[in-house]
C-alpha cells in the first residue's frame, strides 16, 4: 500500500501545551497528523483525527511558528523548551516532511530555545550539521526496544533498523548531545527476557548511553485491534496473556486502557534496573504509564528543570 502525504494548512497555534504528565506546560509540536512509520503498537493511530492511510503534512507550520516566536519574543514569553514527536515521528522518510522539520528546528534553535525530540527514524546529514551547531540546546532521545530484526519486522518495519539507531546514538554522543533512550513499549513475552535486555543494554553502553526510560505496552481497544490484524496469531495471544484479569482503567487521558499485570511489571522493571546497575546505566520507569506504582518521573529535560528550579528559588 502506497502511503500518501497530503499537504494541509494548520489553523490552530503551533506552540500548544499538552495538559498531561511531564509534558505539562511544555509546547509540543507534531509536524504531521498521522505517521508514516505506522508501528503496530502505536496508540496515536487510534485517534479519530488520524488519517487511516498516509499523513497530513502541515505545510504552513514554519510560517506560523515564526510568527508565534516573534509575538512571544516581544512579550517576553518565549518557552524554555519545545518538544517534538508526541504523536508522530519528526524524522519520517519523506523529503517534504523532512524539509518542514528542518526549518522548524532551525527557527527554534536560532532563537536559543531548547528542543527535545524522540525518534525511531533515520536522521539525515543536514540535521546532524544543524545539531552540531547547537549541542547544548538539543535533547536527543531515541526509541529502541529490541535489537532483534525479527521484532523489528513484526512491530516497526518502517522505522530505521535497530543497528542504524545504535549508530545514530553513537553519532549523537560524538557531537556532544548526551543522548538517552526510551524503551517503550516493552512487549511482554517478546522484549522483556533477561538475555534480550542484557544484549540491548550492553550495546547502549558501548555507544555512550547513560540513561534510559522504560515502560510496558499499554493496551487500548484500537491498539489491540491493530496487533490482532498485524501480528501472527500465536504472538498476539501470547502477549494478551500478560493482561489477563486486569480491569480497564484510566491511564493519562484514556479511560479504556489495560496494563500488564502489576506483579509482572514490577518483576520486569526490577530486572531492567538490575541489568542497568550492572552496566552503569540509570533506569527510570515512566510514572505516567504506571499509575499503580510509586510515581517516578522520566522527565528528560535537565536544562529546563534546572532553570525552573532556580526561578522557583528566586521567587520564593
Amino acid at each position: 500500500m502506497v502511503e500518501t502525504v497530503k499537504k494541509v494548512l494548520r489553523k490552530s497555534p503551533v506552540l500548544k501545551t499538552p495538559a498531561f504528565g511531564c509534558l505539562q506546560g511544555i509546547p509540543a509540536i507534531n509536524i504531521t497528523r498521522g505517521c508514516l512509520h505506522r508501528c503496530a503498537y502505536c496508540y496515536a493511530r487510534c485517534f479519530p483525527e488520524t488519517p487511516s492511510h498516509g499523513v497530513f503534512l502541515y505545510q504552513n507550520l514554519p510560517e506560523k511558528l515564526a510568527k508565534e516566536i516573534s509575538s512571544r519574543k516581544k512579550r517576553g514569553l518565549l518557552p524554555d523548551v519545545v518538544t517534538f514527536s508526541t504523536a508522530s515521528d519528526l524524522f519520517q522518510p519523506h523529503p517534504e516532511i523532512l524539509k518542514i522539520t528542518h526549518c522548524s528546528l532551525r527557527l527554534l534553535l536560532e532563537e536559543g530555545i531548547n528542543i527535545s525530540f524522540l525518534t525511531k527514524g533515520r536522521i539525515t546529514n543536514e540535521f546532524w550539521e544543524l545539531f552540531a551547531l547547537y549541542p547544548d540546546l538539543v535533547e536527543a532521545r531515541f526509541g529502541l526496544i529490541s535489537l532483534s530484526l525479527t521484532y523489528h519486522s513484526l512491530f516497526e518495519p518502517r522505522t530505521a533498523n535497530p543497528y542504524l539507531r545504535l549508530r545514530q546514538i553513537e553519532k549523537a554522543s560524538l557531537i556532544g548531545l548526551k543522548p538517552s533512550v526510551r524503551i517503550d513499549p516493552v512487549i511482554p513475552q517478546i522484549s522483556d527476557r533477561p538475555e534480550k535486555i542484557f544484549k540491548l543494554f550492553r550495546s547502549l553502553k558501548n555507544v555512550g548511553v547513560k540513561e534510559v526510560s522504560v515502560s510496558y505496552l499499554v493496551l487500548r481497544p484500537g491498539v489491540m485491534k491493530q496487533l490482532r490484524q498485524e501480528l501472527p496469531r500465536d504472538i498476539f495471544f501470547s502477549i494478551l496473556r500478560a493482561y489477563q484479569g486486569v480491569p480497564w482503567c484510566q491511564v493519562i487521558t484514556s479511560a479504556t486502557t489495560k496494563l500488564v499485570q502489576k506483579e509482572r511489571r514490577e518483576e520486569g522493571y526490577k530486572l531492567f534496573r538490575q541489568i542497568g546497575k550492572e552496566l552503569g546505566i540509570r533506569v527510570r520507569v515512566c510514572g505516567c504509564k504506571n499509575p499503580d506504582l510509586p510515581y517516578e518521573s522520566c522527565f528528560p529535560w535537565g536544562f529546563s528543570s534546572r532553570k525552573r528550579l532556580s526561578q522557583g528559588r528566586l521567587f520564593k
